[in-house]
């Protein structure tokens, strides 16, 4: 029987692409062992879990291989193609959710976003031996006179709950104080009384902002208003020195700590050299 001649169409043997996909995959999956040398084991499991619930891999991988230069956020950016919900979700009873973070890893989360986004100059965010303590401007949450939180407020409060959800069976207690700033040295009854309620409005708005979300249970949440009897700098009448004094602050303190007063707080700050808050310009 006479051997059958093979076709003139071009393109090489069959084999060929065959080889070409094994190649093509094998460059794939080396690029994902690079972009994993830059990132941590929570995000590997959002990554994992969006593959999972919408079977977009290729749509994820190929997001990750075009950013894979940037590390941690180009993996973000996959999570969000592939249809998870990034690191803004606030599942606090996923498991794989909790595991994302220690409550150590709370302060560098937050630190992370106030430096990132040039907040440094209105939120300062300490760590303390079983607790992260933060310190936002009144501008970050309310105008003045005002105990009705800012949309621009909201914002980094989002992102506070996203990082508190993941850590929420490691949370013992969170305080949530409010402080107002002396306008002048004439202290009527009735410019003290507005003033312990604005301080103390204000303490319990950003808490039940925090409630709301569902994520801590509630009994560990509490508020306190010092009006203007906590100053961080003595009053010298001021606009720069009453900005300083004008803040919300946050204590969140880890489970089986030893719990810290306010004073305990401030003294351990001063004492390690760091500022408890950088004022920004009047």
């Amino acid at each position: 029987m006479a051997r059958k001649k093979s076709g003139d169409g071009g393109g090489g043997p069959n084999w060929l692409d065959t080889y070409a996909d094994m190649v093509t995959l094998l460059l794939t999956f080396f690029v994902l062992l690079f972009a994993m040398s830059s990132m941590d084991s929570g995000k590997w499991q959002m990554l994992v879990k969006a593959f999972a619930q919408t079977g977009a891999t290729a749509a994820a991988t190929q997001q990750l291989v075009m950013n894979s230069s940037s590390g941690a956020p180009a993996l973000e950016s996959a999570v969000i193609a592939a249809g998870g919900s990034g690191t803004t979700g606030l599942d606090s009873s996923s498991t794989a959710t909790k595991r994302d973070m220690t409550f150590d890893d709370l302060y560098h989360y937050i630190k992370s976003y106030v430096d990132q986004n040039g907040l440094s100059n209105s939120v300062s965010v300490n760590k303390g031996d079983g607790y992260t303590f933060i310190v936002f401007q009144n501008s970050i949450f309310f105008n003045g006179d005002s105990s009705i939180l800012r949309d621009d407020g909201k914002i980094i409060l989002n992102y506070l709950c996203a990082g508190l959800a993941k850590v929420s069976d490691q949370i013992q207690e969170v305080r949530f104080y409010g402080h107002t700033a002396r306008v002048d040295n004439e202290q009527t009854p009735e410019k003290l009384a507005f003033d312990r309620k604005l301080s103390s409005d204000r303490a319990t708005n950003v808490l039940l902002y925090v409630q709301y979300k569902n994520i801590i249970d509630p009994k560990k949440m509490v508020s306190e208003g010092y009006g203007e009897y906590r100053p961080l700098v003595p009053h010298d009448g001021t606009e720069a020195t009453r900005i300083k004094n004008r803040r919300v602050e946050i204590l969140i303190s880890k489970e089986g700590s030893v719990s810290k007063t306010l004073d305990q707080v401030y003294s351990e700050i001063k004492n390690s050299g760091k500022a408890s808050i950088s004022s920004s310009k009047p």
